[in-house]
């Protein structure tokens, strides 16, 4: 995963994660786990991005309910009622040092 950023006046960088997972049919709350590599500690999640294969209609219910941020990872708990085999995948872009 490439580096984004460095902000040279406190050493702080900027970079994306992602992850996927294949989803089984019918609502579930599902938690996501993204790990930037990067960073040895999360500071702040600047943007999150999802998208399905096939595509899915992503409702407000469906956007993250929970984040919780440990070390340089970041994971986030939302519902999604999906297909059978739907394919989730999560971009993220977060700041950290």
């Amino acid at each position: 995963m490439p580096i984004t950023a460095t902000l040279h006046r406190d050493g702080r960088t900027i970079v994306k994660g992602t992850n996927s997972i294949v989803l089984a049919a019918g609502g579930q709350g599902l938690y996501l786990v993204i790990t930037f590599p990067e960073l040895r500690k999360v500071e702040q999640l600047l943007h999150v991005e999802f998208t399905t294969n096939p595509k899915v209609w992503i409702t407000a219910a469906s956007h993250p309910q929970d984040k919780n941020y440990s070390g340089n990872t970041v994971g986030i708990s939302m519902y999604l009622n999906p297909a059978a085999g739907t394919t989730l995948m999560v971009e993220a872009i977060s700041t950290g040092f």
